[in-house]
């Protein structure tokens, strides 16, 4: 038979710049432009999901290989439930957000408001600071 090499979690560990990166996109990206609370709660749930998951699989694999790693499944499981628990909060967050009182075409910071016209004209709107 075969002598196969051991493949353990720090030898296939590599650091590879292209997920690293991407991932420091996605948060940056969470935290620019409308809504950016409830979309950075978002990212860090999700970061947290992520986290969860492969702590959850790593603890998994040293429990099949005869080592402790009840302690990295829990973990793990901690992780990926708070993860999810502030991707809720974060949707709910937003739709309170967004209910019934905000422009879709005002920033967030700004607010729609009616500018009355001369006698026989038509009223408009237009976004103004609050």
């Amino acid at each position: 038979m075969e002598d196969r090499r051991v493949r353990t979690v720090s030898a296939s560990a590599r650091p590879r710049v292209g997920p690293l990166a991407l991932l420091a996109f996605a948060l940056a990206s969470g935290c620019a432009g409308r809504y950016k609370a409830p979309r950075t709660l978002a990212s860090l749930g999700t970061l947290a999901v992520l986290a969860g998951s492969v702590t959850w699989a790593a603890g998994q694999g040293f429990e099949r290989d005869g080592h402790a790693g009840s302690g990295l499944v829990t973990t793990g499981f901690v992780g990926v439930t708070v993860g999810l628990a502030a991707l809720v909060a974060a949707g709910g967050w937003m739709a309170a957000q967004v209910s019934c009182n905000v422009d879709p075409d005002c920033d967030e910071e700004e607010q729609c408001r009616e500018i009355p016209a001369p006698p026989g004209g038509v009223p408009y709107k237009q976004c103004m600071a609050r």
